[in-house]
């Protein structure tokens, strides 16, 4: 018996990527609404980079959640 294959779009990098079964290539953020891959999560430990903070807020302002301070280094917080 065959599995399909769920795939999604990042949010911010577009890059398709799968979410199960068995493979979880992507990311959930719950404080911004928004599915990420995992390389751009990995890549934004520190909290997200500058060129990725509009669509970050257009995403998250759309489901009426609220946008967290930035951290020390300025950034809004990854999680």
């Amino acid at each position: 018996m065959s599995e399909s294959k769920s795939m999604f779009s990042c949010d911010l990098c577009s890059a398709n990527f799968q979410m199960g079964p068995h493979l979880y290539e992507g990311k959930i953020i719950p404080t911004y609404g928004v599915q990420v891959c995992n390389t751009c999560y990995q890549v934004n430990w520190d909290g997200w980079a500058p060129h990725f903070e509009s669509k970050i807020i257009e995403i998250a302002k759309s489901k009426d959640l609220p946008i967290p301070n930035r951290n020390d280094d300025g950034w809004l917080p990854r999680d």
